[in-house]
């Protein structure tokens, strides 16, 4: 017991640096894919380079542990982490509106293998975010490896409000691919911003113009299939592999170029859909409600309750239903923030829990009878009878 509580400390107190910075930034993204091979660190550096030329104040954290290109594709190689004046690291800067981290510049070697495993990936990428100074952020975009391993996992139970940008190519295997990291997203409780198809159609280096070379529409038509917001189509262009190789990415080396106003219009995207994601929870259009539950009936202590029905509601509609288990060692209020619940359902609550969750932006409704389930107390609440 004497050997566990320093480290339960020192955890505790990562946590709380995590929320802290993490307070500090209004959006954060996660750039991720179903495989690889599809372009997602090229979109997530165009993506955080084109917002920053849009005076947005952005972060862009590379993720990818066993394979970092974010450092190679800004031009930024071997820079060392600035120093604050109160001893904390900051993040390196690419441009005055731009800064950004990976692991290569803390490794000896550009070419040394990092061989972690689950819990040292977990901690590096919660001391990207906590332990170092990346001040006051618009945006947060995060480039993490493909698949629906550690590292993305970890961004979703870490930043349980941030959203997913998912990269495909028109081809019906990274397709099936994707449709992994839709259900990853919404398994994890992380919503989805939306969809952006890279690689659809090919710029013919000699003429300039646009070609149908590969498959082009299978991501606008598999986001419409799915429900989710397609973002645009970044045709394929010889001149950003040349741009990524040399450190200059293509919407500042080549501005007036057909790719970089595909980005520009990606950037206007996915700024038009943060807001109006924001906009969604601020207005009710969008809620994550929890209800603690004993068996198919409501709970009558929610403190206590260690089942919890959460449905995802947007326009008044159930999109995804779940029952969670909360863990014995997470109170209340830790558990509702990492199922991201904008709302709680509940018989009752005493009042100093009610006004410690409607702090942290959780509103309560009490309410029903204890003979109720789940589904009926939902449906009183979505028709107005619980305010």
């Amino acid at each position: 017991m004497t050997q566990a509580r320093p480290k339960s400390i020192l955890l505790d107190q990562q946590d709380r640096r995590v929320r802290e910075q993490l307070s500090r930034i209004s959006h954060k993204i996660m750039v991720m894919s179903g495989k690889g091979g599809v372009g997602k660190s090229t979109v997530a550096v165009n993506l955080a380079v084109g917002l920053s030329l849009q005076d947005f104040m952005v972060g862009l954290l590379d993720v990818d542990l066993h394979g970092p290109n974010i450092p190679k594709m800004l031009g930024v190689r071997r820079e060392k982490l600035p120093r604050r004046p109160d001893g904390r690291l900051g993040a390196i800067s690419y441009s005055p509106n731009l800064k950004f981290l990976s692991i290569e510049p803390l490794l000896p070697k550009e070419d040394a293998a990092v061989i972690w495993r689950g819990p040292l990936k977990i901690s590096a990428i919660k001391q990207f975010i906590g332990d170092i100074d990346w001040g006051k952020l618009d945006y947060l975009i995060i480039d993490a490896p493909p698949g629906t391993g550690d590292e993305p996992l970890t961004v979703a139970k870490t930043i349980p409000d941030a959203y997913a940008l998912v990269v495909t190519t028109p081809q019906e295997v990274s397709l099936i691919d994707v449709q992994k990291s839709i259900n990853f997203c919404r398994k994890v409780k992380m919503r989805i911003l939306g969809l952006v198809e890279n690689m659809s159609g090919f710029i013919c280096p000699h003429c300039g113009k646009e070609l149908d070379l590969f498959k082009r529409g299978g991501g606008e038509k598999l986001a419409e299939e799915m429900g989710i917001r397609f973002l645009g189509r970044i045709p394929v262009d010889p001149r950003v592999v040349a741009a990524g190789d040399a450190g200059k990415p293509v919407v500042g080396a080549y501005p007036e170029s057909i790719t970089a106003r595909a980005f520009d219009e990606l950037v206007r995207n996915v700024v038009a859909a943060t807001e109006e994601m924001w906009r969604e929870v601020e207005e009710g259009r969008y809620m994550r409600v929890a209800i603690p539950v004993e068996g198919n009936r409501l709970a009558k202590d929610p403190v206590s309750a260690d089942l919890f029905a959460v449905y995802d509601v947007e326009a008044g509609r159930v999109r995804v239903k779940d029952v969670v288990k909360r863990p014995e060692d997470q109170d209340l209020e830790s558990f509702l923030k990492e199922q991201v619940a904008t709302h709680l359902l509940a018989l009752d609550i005493p009042p100093e829990w009610k006004e410690r969750l409607e702090t942290a932006r959780i509103r309560v409704v009490t309410g029903g009878a204890p003979d109720m389930g789940p589904d009926t107390v939902l449906q009183d609440f979505l028709s107005g009878i619980l305010r």
